[in-house]
């Protein structure tokens, strides 16, 4: 059964306006075994506390939760394997969801770019583009 890590603006897009994802999409955070990386709760909740980003009013991992979605801890696998990448990519939170991703043989799915175009050697068909 696969197992797919939503990157950070697919979890924001799934919880405050999931008509901007594609049907494939929808589908697997519906049906599918799909899970958060804490990263990207951190960042999610830095750029609100910034102000430049509204979450819904209930917490943050609620709502993350009652989106089927379970939480997964950053671990120093994830780490070490985002170091391995070197410095593909400059984001260093991108880095991590793509470490993990690696780690954790788990799909990543993703509507950036940068990701997609950066991860597909690293990720294979463990990329999916959302």
């Amino acid at each position: 059964m696969k197992r797919y890590l939503l990157d950070t603006h697919v979890v924001l897009c799934s919880l405050s306006a999931p008509s901007k994802l594609g049907r494939t999409t929808r589908d697997i955070i519906e049906r599918e075994a799909v899970y958060v990386s804490a990263l990207s709760v951190w960042e999610l909740l830095l750029k609100h506390y910034h102000g430049k980003l509204k979450l819904p009013s209930v917490r943050l991992i609620d709502a993350i939760e009652q989106m089927g979605a379970k939480l997964i801890p950053l671990t120093p696998e994830h780490a070490e394997s985002a170091a391995a990448l070197g410095l593909m990519h400059g984001d260093p939170v991108d880095r991590m969801l793509i470490g993990t991703a690696h780690a954790e043989r788990m799909v990543l799915l993703t509507r950036d770019a940068q990701i997609l175009e950066f991860a597909a050697p690293v990720l294979g068909n463990l990329l999916l583009e959302a």
